[in-house]
């Protein structure tokens, strides 16, 4: 984890205040072509707040463009580490809708 995404869970946010703080660095990362970091933004974000929202779409964006390299690059263990990571928001998705998150 990098020393931003450290800083802003420093802070001891409300978890909404936090995920926000960290989709707007995953953001920003994105912008700066930097996917990892944008990811790991937007992976803490999720950890944080849980819902449904912005994280999880750019996770999903994110996530098959890391699918689509590996498979191009022939990738294998990329690509199944990927495809599971997409199954899980999928997943998380069909429980909110299930649950009512």
């Amino acid at each position: 984890m990098n020393s931003e995404i450290e800083a802003i869970l420093a802070k001891n946010l409300a978890p909404a205040d936090c995920a926000k703080a960290l989709n707007e660095l995953g953001k920003n990362y994105a912008e700066q072509q930097d996917s990892d970091s944008a990811i790991a933004c937007w992976e803490k974000s999720m950890e944080c707040y849980g819902k449904p929202g912005f994280a999880q779409a750019q996770l999903m964006k994110a996530y098959n463009a890391k699918r689509r390299q590996c498979s191009q690059a022939g990738d294998g263990n990329g690509l199944e580490l990927y495809s599971n990571k997409i199954d899980g928001l999928m997943q998380k998705s069909k429980d909110a809708i299930r649950y009512g998150y």
